[in-house]
C-alpha cells in the first residue's frame, strides 16, 4: 500500500509553550503568554497553505483544537512528547543525569572523532544540547542497566494528543541516550507504546548521524525520522548527518531548518535545498511572528510545488 505523504511544511509550536517561548524573539516574549496572538499565528500560517501543526503540551493542542474549529479544511497534528516522556533512572528523568551522560559518552563510549568534537567544540558552542559538568560521575554498566522506561508517565504523557494527532514524535535526547549507551530495548518498547496508543511513531534525534543508521539496522517500524538540520548545519557535524538522512527510505522531517543567521538572506535557497538536496519530506519550522509564518509557508509551498512538478 502506498504511503500518504507528510504535509511539506509544519509549523512548530515551541514558541507557544511555556517550556520554550523565551528561546524565540524577546521583543514578542509576552505577546507569546497570549494565546489570542499565539492563535493569529497559527492562522497565518493556514491563511498561506500551512495545513500541519506540530504541538508539544496542553496549550498547544488547545491552540490547535481552537484553530481546527474555525477552518475549513482539515488539520494534521504532530505531537512532541518527547520532554520528560518517562524514561528514568532511580524515579528520576533521565534529563536529571545528563551531565553523568554525556561525560560518560565522552570518556567511555563513543567513538573518539566523536568525543573529541562534543568536547572540545559543541560542549562550549551548543551548551543546551552538549554542555555538560566535567566532575560528574561516571555510569557504570550496573547504572546504565537501571534505567528503564516508566509506561504510564509515557501514557499519560501521550493522552493529550488524542483526538488531535495523528503522529507522535518519540525519542529527542532521550533516545539518542538510549542508543548511545546501548539500551535500545527501551527506545523499542517507546516505539510499541507509541503505537498501542494508536499514532504513527516518528524517531526524534539529534544525533542522525549515530541513530539513525542504527535503528534502520534494527528494522523497526517507524514512520520517519525528526532531525536537525539545515543547509549549513546539523549534529554532530554536516557532512555525516546529511549522509544519514539520504540513506533513509523512510520520510524525515527537518527541524531548526533555518536556525542559522547566514540562512535568513536567502530562505528560498535554504528550503530548495532541504527539499531537493537533502531530499526531506517536511520542513518544521517556528517562528514568533504572523508575518513570518505566512511568508515562510508560502515559499516553502511555492517551492515543493515547482519541485513535485519538474
Amino acid at each position: 500500500m502506498k504511503r500518504n505523504r507528510l504535509p511539506a511544511i509544519i509549523l512548530g509550536g515551541d514558541p507557544f509553550s511555556h517550556q520554550f517561548r523565551f528561546m524565540y524573539r524577546k521583543d514578542r516574549w509576552w505577546k507569546l503568554h497570549d494565546e489570542e496572538y499565539c492563535l493569529s499565528v497559527m492562522r497565518s500560517a493556514y491563511e498561506a497553505g500551512c495545513r500541519a501543526y506540530d504541538l508539544s503540551f496542553i496549550e498547544n493542542v488547545r491552540l490547535f483544537k481552537r484553530l481546527a474549529s474555525e477552518v475549513v479544511e482539515p488539520l494534521t497534528g504532530f505531537g512532541n512528547p518527547t520532554w520528560d516522556q518517562g524514561v528514568m533512572f532511580e524515579d528520576r528523568f533521565i534529563f536529571y543525569i545528563r551531565d553523568r551522560i554525556i561525560r560518560t559518552l565522552v570518556e567511555r563510549i563513543w567513538p573518539r572523532d566523536i568525543a573529541q568534537r562534543v568536547e572540545e567544540k559543541l560542549a562550549q558552542e551548543d551548551v543546551l544540547v552538549f554542555g555538560y559538568d566535567k566532575d560528574a560521575p561516571l555510569l557504570t554498566e550496573e547504572d546504565i542497566a537501571k534505567i528503564y522506561l516508566d509506561e504510564d508517565i509515557f501514557r499519560k504523557r501521550l493522552s493529550i494528543f488524542k483526538g488531535a494527532c495523528q503522529y507522535v514524535y518519540f525519542g529527542g535526547s532521550d533516545a539518542d541516550y538510549l542508543v548511545s549507551l546501548g539500551r535500545m530495548d527501551i527506545l523499542r518498547k517507546m516505539l510499541s507504546v507509541v503505537a498501542s496508543e494508536g499514532f504513527i511513531g516518528l524517531l526524534l534525534s539529534q544525533y542522525p548521524s549515530l541513530v539513525l543508521p542504527q535503528v534502520e539496522k534494527a528494522g523497526w517500524g517507524v514512520g520517519g525520522y525528526v532531525v536537525p538540520i539545515n543547509k549549513v548545519w546539523s549534529w554532530f557535524d554536516h557532512e555525516s548527518a546529511l549522509r544519514a538522512v539520504k540513506a533513509v527510505e523512510k520520510p524525515v522531517i527537518a527541524f531548526m531548518a533555518l536556525s542559522s543567521p547566514e540562512l535568513h538572506q536567502d530562505v528560498p535557497g535554504a528550503l530548495r535545498w532541504l527539499y531537493q538536496e537533502a531530499g526531506v519530506e517536511s520542513v518544521l519550522f517556528g517562528t514568533a511572528t504572523p508575518e513570518h509564518a505566512r511568508e515562510t509557508t508560502r515559499i516553502a509551498l511555492e517551492i515543493h510545488e515547482k519541485l513535485d512538478a519538474s
